[in-house]
């Protein structure tokens, strides 16, 4: 793909209402654009804006063609939803019941968990294994007087109406942690992790476990301990029963293998943890764990309600690690929002979330059809934007009312999320603020870095059929530490 300079400035300033060219020393945009250069010439097909503090354009390459964003995506999920809902925004899942525990504990009632889609409900307790997640409304429940319930555990996930998969989400993603279903309760991002590790001897099976390990979390293990030097461990999940296959082998003497997979069945799989860990704290449940996917019939007393952290913290979550489930649940979130006075039986809640883009995106001022948008999380590869669009959001979301949220929610070079370990060094480190996106052949990064003059600038960048450079992402990186490096004021 060919770059383009001159012709596209003009392009943008009448789209996007920016001024005209900055005072771009002729050396930084060589370096610019030379560093996007792939020495075979058959590099990644580029795409990249990047605009001064008073809107003038630095650079520009094929700035209004659309790419796939990869997580890139989440820039715009997350804005949406901090425009719609507001950074204070909180969720409250209700425990309800038909009356309340008698003076020796008992419950004579079902109890109900109506799930409100608050990612962080079940959060992995720092320094604590899976099955713990959940122990803090258990010890909710027991200060509520509650020491037995005779009746059922409810887990209802109605509240959001929306697939467990974004759309144009593969079926191979589906096991991986970052295809973990959606819905409206969610416990440790609805992963489980597997534990193994070889044995003493070539032929024996390798060692196995699953955190936790719950009736949901079916698994069939046939991998053997080998001499070979390579670890070659397979899975698979059979649709009809949930079961995951693991097939292959484990190098004698090699480290122990620990990934996180999704769980088959969330609803069932947080009411199984909470059963462990009411029975921990010392709640007996007479009942079984049963999903439900109605309101009708929920009982009328409330026993205690939860209250979710502020949506700004839980676009912190979902930007800084890029986690695809929290963006499908800010997108259904919007939705649910626009159907509690605009209801549409034929439309889920994420899709009543994509169509409240349009609207945001003029306000904005992302010029119309460059941007689209099937999912809210970037794992579809139907999703397409142009850098134009990306930085017109950026600069949007800079002058928003929740402007500090939004910031603190971005990644920061060589110091958290997905860019602690990109800019370890250098003149982005501590600086650059951006949300990465990454997919085979993707790679993405739009945010704000500050040069060495303390001049604030906006960029988005995207290179799309990079299998043929793997140094594509180190040309992006290279290409905004210029950026941070540059001496002089670039705006006018």
């Amino acid at each position: 793909m060919k770059t383009s300079w001159s012709g596209i400035v003009l392009l943008l300033a009448g789209a996007l209402g920016l001024a005209t060219r900055a005072e771009v020393p002729p050396a930084l945009r060589t370096a610019l654009q030379s560093a996007l250069a792939a020495p075979t010439g058959r590099g990644a097909a580029w795409g990249a804006l990047v605009v001064a503090g008073d809107g003038s354009v630095v650079f520009a390459t094929n700035s209004n063609r659309q790419f796939i964003p990869a997580s890139n995506t989440k820039l715009f999920t997350a804005a949406l939803a901090l425009d719609r809902l507001g950074a204070t925004n909180l969720l409250h899942t209700p425990l309800l019941s038909s009356n309340l525990p008698d003076a020796d504990g008992l419950l004579k009632s079902d109890l109900w968990v109506v799930g409100q889609g608050d990612p962080v409900f079940g959060a992995n307790p720092t320094n604590a294994t899976f099955i713990d997640a959940l122990q803090p409304l258990a010890d909710r429940l027991f200060a509520r007087g509650v020491r037995q319930i005779d009746g059922d555990l409810v887990i209802c996930d109605a509240a959001l109406r929306t697939p467990a998969a974004g759309a144009g989400w593969e079926a191979g993603d589906l096991i991986e942690s970052y295809g973990a279903p959606v819905s409206a309760v969610v416990v440790n991002d609805n992963t489980f992790r597997v534990v193994a590790s070889p044995a003493e001897a070539p032929g024996l099976p390798a060692l196995f476990r699953v955190e936790p390990e719950l009736p949901s979390v079916r698994t069939d293990w046939r991998v053997l301990t080998s001499t070979n030097k390579a670890h070659a461990v397979s899975y698979v999940r059979d649709a009809a029963t949930g079961m995951v296959r693991f097939t292959g082998r484990m190098p004698l003497g090699s480290r122990p293998w620990t990934p996180e997979l999704s769980v088959a069945d969330a609803p069932m799989h947080f009411g199984e943890v909470l059963r462990d860990s009411m029975t921990r704290r010392g709640i007996d449940l007479t009942g079984k764990v049963r999903v439900v996917h109605s309101t009708n019939g929920l009982p009328p007393v409330e026993l205690l309600s939860w209250a979710s952290e502020p949506l700004g913290l839980r676009i912190r979550r979902c930007l800084k690690p890029s986690q695809n489930l929290h963006a499908q649940l800010l997108l259904a979130l919007v939705g649910a929002e626009v159907a509690r006075t605009n209801a549409d039986p034929a439309l889920t809640d994420d899709r009543l979330g994509l169509l409240q883009f349009p609207a945001f995106l003029a306000r904005a001022g992302v010029p119309e059809g460059s941007v689209r948008f099937g999912e809210g999380s970037g794992l579809s590869r139907g999703n397409a934007v142009t850098p134009a669009a990306t930085v017109a959001l950026l600069r949007f979301m800079r002058r928003h009312p929740d402007s500090a949220a939004w910031m603190t929610a971005l990644p920061v070079g060589g110091v958290d999320g997905t860019l602690k370990n990109r800019f370890r060094k250098g003149p982005a480190t501590g600086n650059v603020r951006a949300k990465t996106g990454s997919l085979r052949g993707v790679n993405a990064l739009g945010g704000y870095v500050t040069t060495a003059a303390g001049e604030e600038l906006t960029f988005a960048i995207y290179a799309n059929d990079a299998t043929v450079d793997p140094e594509a992402r180190s040309r992006m990186d290279r290409w905004v530490e210029l950026l941070a490096a540059q001496p002089a004021r670039l705006g006018r």
